[in-house]
């Protein structure tokens, strides 16, 4: 019964290694032509979808570009009609005038327009195509015909109808001219002929049987290119067409009204008229070079399975040549093994061993042959070196239980360390792989270290050092432990102003010093970044190690050429005082530290319970802030900016108040830099720029408003997108804005600050460098960033009637400015003798109380109603 379960066993293996392996050869070959096939239709399907595609954006794109064209030509003649009937209304040029009516309407003709004058009866009057001046013929029916007067009251009013004159349907623009009195008087006529129209879509590229088309937002159609004949003036807004006139426009395939062709469409409105552009295309003629290029792919595809079955072939009978040379092609693959390969027979000796077996141990092949038992292997091994105690393991291992997979690892004299794996074989005997284990575990001895020490500083990281801490803790019974969070300060402006190379030299020198401040039983670890972490059972001499390591770490460090001093904060919480949990060390640690920061830096503070109260408070007004946020509780006031020389407001800066519901106004010194911790400054400084925009349209056209923009901002590429859509929202002139950025700002990442305010200055605004000489001051920033305005801190403007440095400074900055033909705006100004001192000084702006606080937006119109120049105020 055995013996007929083991021939069964043979023959299905046989079976399904491939008796016939021209039959598996055959079956890939008809996959590799199905393969081939199924892509080749895949190919086609994609690249006529993605031909589609590039079609709608490129429709899309034109329909775009046409509306604009057409925005700008229809801003122009919206302008056009106010000049002429203002000059109706306020000049000699009236109804009676016609020689002058005529030269006016001559002068405003536009690109595809003319204009006609009409009475209050609708009579016409005067014509800038001269044929008012003919008195005889057609000429006079003209004049005599009449429409009735436009029924709307708005000034400006676009209506599909008939030319007059030629009997097509034209767009017209009718604008009403009333008098002094409101009443009416009569009209002008701007006639865009559907002709001119038509003549200008056909000058547009847009491939084989493409179209053009305008079509009123009602759906009546003005024009279109190739002409539709009789469908002028007729709507076109039915059936699969409804898609067209959805708000913003849209991209669709439809069924055309006027050939009955499948077609892509793309509308895209105009903005200063109810008009939309609609370009569409044939689909046929879209795809045509997709389906020749369908047919290359198809003759490839067919030469491509012709290819492989030939190949099939010529492969199926080189494997019947060759299955004679397959043992040995299998021994080149035992022999090419990365691992050491040997087999034994139920008898302990030896079947079969590889090449790299031999050359792992340095075995000779005279010794280790076939037949060879396995203590006499191991007997050759003691005569290379092995010692005794390592060949008891491996004769243990090898003899323990042949019968099951085992593994064992040795390590050799020589430092190397071999796995050893035994495999049973079903009819006796094992087989047993030796693999070279060395590397694999210097490599995890590395990656233990990783996640243990920080690769930079050699220090314990701070998982390594939670567990070192949870470690004393549990060990503390009566005695006392502290913690001590260092973080060194300023250490950005090192990383952005130096390199992060020098930055890295500079945290390697301060783990090495913080290593020789404390004792043998402390312990020191890097957290993360410039933070670092001291446990220390030394209580008594807190202060003393305090002021030691800010003393040795105050020394000046030789950083790759760059010799750097730094200082550092401590924050220190003691157990069990302050706790006796982990995490109840580290966060009042870290309270510490933030008020030793907030103190000033360079300090050092124990932790006291006020702080927690603090850091409560704290986090509960960051959940105020964003409820304010969310509710829009926020208010705009406005400090104006005077112009020195004429005495009058030239602008005004816009400044965020939060005035909260019980806790009354909260400083922006206090919830701003929350705001940015929190990452909510964005979306506040967005609100802030739409807000400050929408309010400067009601202003005096030369006011301009400045905005504060946070550094957080400038760090994402999109904000330029987000001033141009304020911008947009709000309809104020791109001159007139002006973002405030201080030198913070400019340490970030070089390219993509320049880059952002290069596209700033691409839409037209200014931008003023806020708080000069008070951080990192570098002349480079002026001669590399294009700058319109430097302003001069308060803590000058203060002392400069009394401090001949503030008086040197201001002075410096002011010739700055001039010699890069930029202006300076003093800040701060309470006092008349500040005001001739600095304007003494050839400052060109200020703003200050001596002038006006921020006021708001109501109050700012009163002050732009009374503003005089008097002694320099504005009361």
């Amino acid at each position: 019964m055995r013996a007929v379960k083991e021939k069964r066993a043979i023959r299905a293996a046989d079976w399904l290694c491939g008796r016939s392996p021209v039959q598996w050869i055959v079956g890939v070959g008809a996959l590799l032509v199905l393969a081939i096939a199924v892509g080749t239709g895949w190919t086609i399907l994609e690249f006529r979808d993605r031909t589609l595609q590039n079609a709608e954006r490129e429709l899309g794109n034109a329909a775009f570009m046409l509306s604009r064209n057409f925005d700008r030509e229809i801003e122009y003649l919206l302008e056009s009609q106010s000049r002429i009937v203002n000059a109706i209304r306020t000049q000699p040029v009236g109804f009676e005038a016609k020689e002058e009516s005529l030269q006016l309407l001559a002068a405003e003709r536009g690109r595809f327009s003319e204009l006609d004058l009409l009475d209050k009866e609708g009579r016409l009057l005067n014509s800038s195509r001269e044929l008012a001046l003919a008195k005889s013929g057609e000429a006079t029916k003209l004049l005599d015909r009449h429409d009735p007067p436009p029924t709307s009251d708005g000034t400006n009013e676009f209506l599909l109808k008939r030319d007059r004159r030629t009997g097509d349907w034209a767009l017209t623009l009718m604008s009403r001219v009333k008098s002094d009195n409101g009443t009416f008087d009569g009209t002008v006529e701007r006639v865009l002929s559907s002709r001119a129209i038509e003549n200008y879509f056909a000058s547009v590229a847009l491939g084989e049987k493409a179209a053009v088309a305008m079509v009123f937002s009602d759906g009546s159609l003005v024009a279109r290119y190739p002409r539709a004949s009789g469908l002028a003036g007729q709507n076109v807004a039915f059936g699969s067409n409804r898609v067209l006139f959805a708000e913003g426009g849209a991209t669709a395939r439809i069924q055309s009204p006027f050939d009955g062709s499948e077609r892509i469409v793309a509308s895209r409105p105009l903005n200063h008229a109810p008009i939309l552009i609609v370009a569409s295309r044939s689909v046929d003629a879209v795809l045509a070079d997709w389906k020749e290029q369908t047919e290359r792919l198809i003759t490839i595809a067919v030469g491509l399975a012709l290819v492989a079955a030939a190949v099939v072939i010529v492969i199926s009978i080189s494997v019947a040549k060759q299955q004679g040379a397959s043992r040995r092609r299998l021994d080149v693959a035992i022999n090419s093994m990365s691992h050491g390969l040997t087999v034994f027979d139920e008898s302990a000796r030896l079947v079969f061993c590889n090449r790299r077996y031999l050359e792992m141990f340095g075995l000779s092949e005279n010794v280790v042959k076939r037949g060879v038992s396995i203590s006499d292997v191991l007997r050759h091994f003691k005569e290379h070196g092995v010692d005794q105690a390592t060949l008891d393991r491996f004769w243990t291992f090898a003899r323990s239980n042949a019968s099951v997979k085992q593994s064992l690892e040795l390590d050799f004299p020589d430092g190397r360390a071999f796995l050893i794996t035994q495999d049973p074989v079903p009819y006796g005997g094992w087989v047993t792989t030796h693999e070279d284990i060395t590397e694999r575990r210097l490599a995890f001895s590395r990656i233990d270290r990783l996640a243990h020490y920080d690769e930079l500083t050699g220090l314990p990281n701070r998982a390594s050092f939670r567990e070192k801490l949870l470690t004393c803790l549990s060990r503390l019974e009566t005695g006392q432990l502290a913690l001590l969070y260092v973080d060194v300060d300023e250490f950005k402006s090192v990383n952005d102003t130096l390199g992060h190379p020098v930055g890295d030299r500079l945290l390697k020198s301060v783990a090495a010093r913080l290593r020789g401040c404390i004792d043998r039983d402390d312990d020191v670890a890097r957290l993360g970044g410039d933070e670092f972490a001291i446990v220390t059972t030394n209580v008594v001499d807190l202060d003393q190690l305090a002021d030691r390591i800010q003393e040795a770490l105050r020394e000046p460090y030789d950083c790759n050429g760059h010799v750097i001093s730094t200082e550092v904060s401590i924050g220190i919480a003691v157990a069990p005082r302050d706790g006796r949990e982990v995490d109840q060390l580290v966060s009042k640690a870290d309270m510490a530290l933030y008020a030793a920061k907030a103190a000033g830096r360079r300090s050092y503070k124990y932790f006291r319970p006020e702080m927690e109260a603090k850091a409560v408070a704290r986090h509960q007004l960051g959940v105020e802030l964003k409820k304010a946020l969310a509710g829009r509780n926020f208010a705009l006031h406005y400090q104006p900016i005077v112009d020195i020389s004429s005495g009058k407001i030239a602008g005004c800066e816009a400044l965020l108040r939060w005035t909260h519901a019980e806790r009354g106004r909260i400083p922006p010194s206090e919830f701003i830099p929350l705001a940015e911790d929190m990452g909510l400054i964005e979306e506040i400084g967005e609100w802030a720029l739409r807000e400050a925009c929408r309010v400067a349209t009601s202003w005096p056209s030369h006011v301009t408003v400045a905005v504060n923009v946070s550094p957080l901002q400038f760090r994402h590429t999109t904000f330029p997108l987000k001033v141009a859509a304020a911008l947009a929202w709000s309809g104020l002139e791109p001159h007139r804005l002006e973002l405030e950025i201080t030198e913070a700002t400019l340490l970030g990442d070089d390219e993509i600050t320049l880059s952002v305010i290069d596209q700033l200055r691409e839409l037209g605004l200014k931008i003023s460098l806020d708080d000069f000489g008070t951080g990192y001051s570098s002349l480079s920033y002026l001669h590399r960033i294009s700058i319109d305005k430097i302003k001069i801190d308060k803590r000058f403007v203060d002392t400069i009637t009394s401090d001949n440095g503030a008086t040197a400074i201001v002075q410096a900055i002011v010739h700055i400015a001039s010699a890069s033909n930029k202006r300076t705006v003093a800040e701060g100004v309470e006092t008349f003798q500040q005001l001739a001192s600095l304007k003494k000084l050839g400052c060109d702006q200020m703003q200050g109380y001596f002038f006006s606080p921020a006021v708001s937006d109501r109050e700012l119109k009163l002050l732009f109603l009374g503003e005089t120049v008097g002694k320099g105020m504005l009361r």
